[in-house]
């Protein structure tokens, strides 16, 4: 079966790559957005005692809330309220209640504190949309406007509240993401080089990769919707993990035999088939033994890993194929050049230490 594909893939390589890119621009296209939610809660099965008393709480006393955004008030200089001071407060109290600002319900003043020094403004939003990023949104809009609104006051205004703590949790994993991801290049990027010292092939999987992780978020948005799942954004942050790590695993495999072969005298197309008629096997078992593993965090009773694993599973399985497809194909094309400026894919190297360390543990 691997022969046939390889021998498939090689023979058409441009019309795979175009097969691939048509599959990447519908699917990024047509995908639906991939919901996400930072209220850990809607993660717990409904049986916890948690959610139980939650449940109650909100039928025995429909007319309490628990506010989604809280803003707290102290003056520039420390110092107590003055009554000036609170009259500002009530006004901004007043005024972010007459903007009817997207989820927010009802804004009404809190309690001061008792030095004198602290008062507070409670937000209350829709429940049923607790930890959705249009709850973050809204608590952006809040910020900016209080802002604008205590200007020219003696007033230092911070927003805080679950709402204010999923917009930056959102702020930070999106920071966060963007290190993953820089870092994870880099790694690959030098670690390929060494090995390789070929700069076709050390940026090469980044590229096909990175093709394959756009269609991979696009299939788990589908799924998502598809089945019901719950979604989490730090998932994107796991996702580029496994995706660089497992697709960079399935290249070396597949570079290491097609090298091999070219060493062997193959002709390079051929070296190419014969490469994946030797590692597909070998790769195809490795990702099915991975997306196995991940389908059984859907036996899991918090939602968050049940939506976990379907989505690790599929970029598993899609790597998977780019590694039997893709890759192959834009390598044939290439030819040997995808070593250039090294040679020594030529010949095989002489006393090398991983063969020295054979010997030895023979």
């Amino acid at each position: 079966m691997f022969r046939r594909i390889g021998n498939t893939v090689v023979r058409h390589p441009v019309w795979t790559i175009v097969a691939w890119l048509i599959a990447a621009v519908a699917i990024v296209a047509t995908a639906p957005s991939l919901p996400s939610n930072s209220d850990e809660s809607s993660f717990l099965p409904k049986s916890y005692e948690s959610i139980k008393a939650a449940d109650l709480q909100q039928k025995a006393f429909p007319s309490a809330f628990t506010p989604s955004a809280i803003a707290l008030y102290q003056r520039t200089d420390g110092g107590k309220l003055t009554a000036s001071d609170k009259q500002d407060i009530a006004r901004i109290t007043s005024e972010l209640g007459k903007k009817n600002i997207d989820q927010v319900q009802k804004v009404v003043p809190g309690p001061p504190s008792k030095d004198g020094r602290y008062d507070l403004t409670l937000v209350q939003m829709d429940s049923k949309n607790a930890g959705q990023p249009k709850q973050a949104d809204a608590a952006k809009v809040l910020r900016e406007d209080i802002k604008q609104l205590s200007k020219g006051t003696h007033l230092d205004v911070k927003l805080g509240g679950s709402a204010a703590q999923a917009l930056d949790q959102q702020d930070s994993s999106k920071r966060g993401q963007a290190l993953i991801g820089i870092g994870t290049f880099a790694i690959i990027l030098v670690t390929l080089l060494i090995i390789f010292r070929a700069p076709i092939l050390a940026v090469l999987p980044l590229v096909l990769i990175g093709l394959v992780s756009a269609i991979a978020n696009g299939l788990i948005a589908y799924a998502t919707k598809l089945f019901d799942l719950q979604a989490n954004s730090s998932i994107s942050s796991i996702l580029i993990v496994v995706l660089f790590g497992v697709g960079t695993d399935y290249f070396l495999f597949l570079m290491f035999r097609y090298r091999e072969r070219l060493r062997a005298g193959d002709e390079p197309k051929q070296a190419m088939v014969n490469a994946v008629d030797r590692v597909g096997e070998a790769i195809a078992s490795a990702a099915g033994a991975v997306i196995i593993a991940f389908l059984a965090l859907v036996l899991s009773t918090l939602g968050f890993l049940k939506q976990m694993g379907p989505a690790l599973a599929i970029a598993v399985a899609a790597t998977l194929v780019a590694g039997l497809t893709l890759i192959p194909a834009v390598v044939s094309l290439i030819g040997p050049k995808v070593f250039w400026p090294s040679k020594s894919w030529q010949r095989e190297p002489e006393n090398a230490r991983f063969a020295a360390l054979g010997r030895g543990v023979r």
